[in-house]
């Protein structure tokens, strides 16, 4: 199970990095195709390795990663 949770991390490290350190919380759902929850669990994980941070942007969160 942790083996498939570090592959979703990188997944969405991977769209991130893709969109140049910046993208909508709502972009991974639309384009990954993961759902809501999954998308937010594992940005919650990201954020607290320090890896990336967000910001609340209207209804959805912009998602930065940190250098």
């Amino acid at each position: 199970m942790a083996y498939i949770i570090h592959l979703l991390e990188n997944i969405i490290l991977k769209k991130l990095i893709e969109s140049d350190g910046t993208i909508f919380q709502s972009t991974f759902v639309e384009e990954l195709d993961f759902s809501k929850v999954k998308v937010t669990r594992l940005l919650d994980k990201l954020e607290g390795k320090g890896v990336l941070e967000r910001k609340r942007r209207g209804m959805t969160n912009v998602v930065i990663l940190k250098h």
